[in-house]
């Protein structure tokens, strides 16, 4: 007998928080360990053709989901996703910045990260609704078809672009990690992550837990925080030129980050709809600003660079999805919120190390 679906969104909220957590973590998990394998192959193949290898790979994989929807075959079916999607993160941050000027990578990292923006409020936006309307596979079907209607673009693209890095070794991740700005940038964003995604994936059960007649479709609305983000990556150029050191926006970023997660701590439903634009804001201010600046930083070495942030970003967020579950179940919400403080001023500790730029002498060599 085949196995069953995992549940609705509906039933999903109404389980163990530890449960759902380690579900989140199993998404996750890949996304932070796999970009740092596929940064190394970045510097040995044709971006281009990664991009259509695993944009392939994510389409079958989601028409997969759709039509064999027993258990055995859905985790499959992810465990594949989880390892194709970090490799066509990766390859779309290093096509980028290597197709743009150097002048013009941190407006061309905050494009990106609009567009992950916009992605990721309709898809939870849509997973609400359809959570009420329709039954779990058809998201992974409208999934598929947006990945196969990408694909004639990517096949525009020309062989060049992207390829010709050099092969690298251990030895040359290891040196850009040591830099005093990447390392610092690293842990902030891995840090960052894990508060961002600790606390979206506890309040759904906090905001249950104080009024159990909140609609899943309301939980969707949550996420509409997410546009301000949006409106922050679109006119990070703005700001850079406003601003002129970057990491006085890193500690805007931070200062607004914090003070949304301290907001939360507010009860009602309305108090956490507008304190997650805050929230959000921050969050996206600090991605977008810390992407643009390491990829300004050296004009070699992209898919390692962009490999070791989104390694450090999703290893935030897998961790960040599982462990807080634990405290929040022994301690309550507060403590959650206290955890995600502590981290933020480790990340603000961490600021003046983004202001040294790498020297030739210390950046590593091709």
């Amino acid at each position: 007998m085949p196995q069953p679906l995992l549940p609705s969104l509906s039933s999903l909220f109404q389980r163990d928080p530890a449960d759902v957590a380690l579900f989140m973590t199993l998404v996750l998990a890949p996304l932070g360990i796999m970009p740092v394998i596929y940064g190394y192959l970045l510097e040995g193949f044709s971006t281009r053709s990664l991009l259509i290898v695993s944009t392939l790979v994510m389409a079958a994989a989601g028409l997969w989901l759709w039509a064999q929807p027993e258990y055995g075959n859905w985790m499959l079916a992810r465990a594949l996703q989880g390892l194709a999607l970090p490799a066509l993160m990766t390859a779309v941050m290093t096509m980028l910045s290597v197709s743009v000027p150097r002048e013009a990578r941190a407006h061309a990292m905050g494009l990106y990260v609009a567009s992950t923006i916009v992605g990721g409020y309709t898809g939870r936006l849509l997973a609400g609704w359809l959570s009420d309307h329709s039954d779990v596979t058809t998201p992974f079907l409208i999934m598929a078809i947006c990945y196969l209607v990408a694909l004639p673009g990517l096949l525009m693209l020309k062989q060049d672009r992207g390829a010709g890095f050099t092969q690298i070794r251990l030895p040359v991740a290891l040196s850009i990690m040591r830099l005093p700005r990447f390392a610092a940038a690293y842990v902030m964003i891995f840090a960052v992550f894990f508060v961002f995604t600790a606390v979206l994936t506890l309040l759904p059960f906090e905001l249950r837990n104080r009024d159990s007649s909140i609609t899943d479709f309301q939980l969707g609305l949550l996420y509409s925080g997410y546009l301000t983000g949006l409106l922050v990556s679109l006119n990070i150029r703005r700001l850079r030129e406003r601003f002129v050191v970057t990491t006085r926006l890193v500690m805007m970023g931070l200062a607004t980050f914090g003070s949304g997660t301290l907001l939360l701590v507010l009860h009602g439903y309305l108090a956490s709809f507008l304190a997650l634009f805050v929230f959000c804001g921050g969050m996206f201010l600090i991605h977008t600003t810390l992407s643009g600046m390491l990829n300004h930083s050296l004009d070699r070495h992209h898919g390692v660079i962009n490999g070791l942030y989104l390694a450090s970003y999703y290893l935030g967020g897998a961790l960040g999805s599982q462990l807080p579950g634990y405290l929040y179940e022994a301690f309550g919400w507060e403590s959650v919120i206290l955890l995600s403080l502590l981290l933020l001023f480790l990340c603000l500790w961490l600021v003046p190390a983004l202001d040294k730029e790498p020297v030739p002498e210390t950046a590593p060599a091709k």
